[in-house]
């Protein structure tokens, strides 16, 4: 709202592309977006992929990102397959696919609720 987006349709696809950057578009193209906020929404996914990348490595030891659940919970929780992706390997290069498996489900869960619940409660919010 700081840049002038105002609309729900605008705000909705620039908060499902800080869910992942396949989220963003996939959300903006079922509600309607101009492909400048598809963009942004992508940018979004992107710094938050990159910030996942450089930060896992560094946080992995205080977090106890050290074996499989843990990476499965980090998966989960972060979502973002290429950041996750990226992070565990340059942490540990056996922990990438169970990382990878809960960040593909929560990849696909953000591609349903994106158009559908997150729009209609932006919607309610905004009007």
């Amino acid at each position: 709202m700081a840049f002038g987006y105002t609309d729900a349709v605008s705000l909705t696809t620039i908060g499902a592309g800080a869910v992942t950057y396949i989220v963003g578009p996939v959300t903006g193209a079922a509600i309607g977006a101009s492909s400048e906020v598809m963009a942004l929404s992508i940018a979004a996914g992107l710094v938050k992929a990159i910030v996942v990348m450089v930060a896992t490595p560094f946080v992995a030891p205080l977090i106890g990102l050290n074996n499989p659940r843990s990476a499965v919970i980090f998966g989960g929780l972060i979502g973002t397959s290429s950041g996750v992706a990226g992070g565990l390997a340059a942490t540990d290069a056996r922990l990438v696919p169970y990382g990878c498996l809960t960040a593909a489900f929560y990849t696909a869960l953000g591609c349903l609720l994106g158009p559908s619940l997150l729009f209609f409660i932006m919607r309610g919010m905004i009007g």
